[in-house]
């Protein structure tokens, strides 16, 4: 069991363990932004959600207009279904020092996700679903994952949002349905967006986490500051340079994190829902543990599917 939650620690530092719903964060829920997921989610993840922003879901849409009329911007749906199919190699799996296992890893997962509006301001954002992660050659780490957000996001200013919410992991073993972890979390983000040029965007954002976990080794507070700079190469692919500062300090017991994740990732629409990316992330990690290594690298190819609902 511990070399499992262990496992899905370090699959939760590259963004795929557990997803949420944050776009900022890379996990498999995107926000209601952007397309890609990012280092899918996300987690859960991601886990970074981000103020709507038309830009991002601008397409032609509706009935034939007048010629000299641009087509409306694409409404944003307030209810969408979520599907997520990557698989990712891992240069370190298990976090341990004396035992650094390389693995290819895969991950579905759906979520239904929900974001309508409170106010001229406000969006309720809440999130339910699910997947499974299974590994090439350690079949003794696969688990199941469940997951639950909600949370009120507010416009603080152009380009700036506020987020307060409750963000739950719950990991079971693939093979009887046993549960390994549940992880209950109140997360707080502020973010901003800014336009550098009509191809340039600048995403920052700040993350505070209290982490209350069973089993309680896991309870711990993360701090998280990152940076994501996306390049719009043409209308349907863009590229993206993602930096994270992580600090984990565990509550009930005597460890704490320091990471750093520098990730590359591209971006393919094939269609307004539908979407390829590719990643490559390196973590570079110390703990006061001696015996934690968080050390990895990390290639990846992602399948992105949003189903519009209502």
């Amino acid at each position: 069991m511990r070399h499992i939650l262990i496992a899905f620690s370090a699959l939760a530092v590259v963004g795929v363990g557990c997803p949420t719903v944050a776009q900022s964060i890379p996990d498999p829920v995107s926000s209601p932004i952007d397309r890609a997921p990012e280092n899918s989610s996300q987690n859960n993840s991601q886990s970074n959600l981000e103020p709507l922003d038309p830009e991002d879901t601008k397409s032609e849409l509706g009935e034939i207009q007048i010629i000299d009329r641009p087509p409306p911007p694409r409404r944003q749906p307030d209810v969408q279904l979520l599907v997520r199919s990557s698989a990712f190699s891992s240069s370190n799996i298990t976090a341990l020092d004396a035992l650094r296992i390389g693995d290819a890893v895969f991950v579905n997962s759906a979520h239904l996700l929900a974001t309508p509006k409170l106010g001229e301001n406000t969006r309720l954002i809440a999130a339910a679903g699910g997947g499974i992660t299974r590994f090439a050659s350690e079949g003794a780490s696969n688990y199941n994952f469940v997951n639950y957000n909600v949370a009120v996001q507010q416009r603080l200013a152009p380009g700036t949002f506020g987020q307060l919410g409750w963000v739950q992991d719950t990991l079971y073993r693939d093979s009887n349905g046993q549960r390994l972890l549940q992880d209950n979390a109140v997360q707080l983000i502020v973010g901003r967006q800014d336009q550098i040029s009509e191809q340039l965007r600048l995403d920052s954002f700040y993350e505070l986490r209290a982490s209350f976990a069973n089993p309680n080794e896991q309870s711990r507070v993360t701090n998280t500051i990152g940076a994501r700079l996306r390049y719009d190469i043409t209308p349907t692919v863009q590229g993206a340079l993602d930096y994270r500062l992580t600090f984990k300090s565990f509550t009930q017991v005597d460890r704490s994190d320091t990471e750093h994740q520098i990730s590359a990732l591209m971006t393919y629409n094939i269609s307004p829902d539908v979407f390829l990316t590719g990643s490559a992330s390196y973590l570079l990690g110390r703990s006061s543990n001696s015996a934690i290594n968080l050390d990895n690298l990390s290639f990846g190819l992602g399948l992105g599917f949003n189903l519009p609902l209502f």
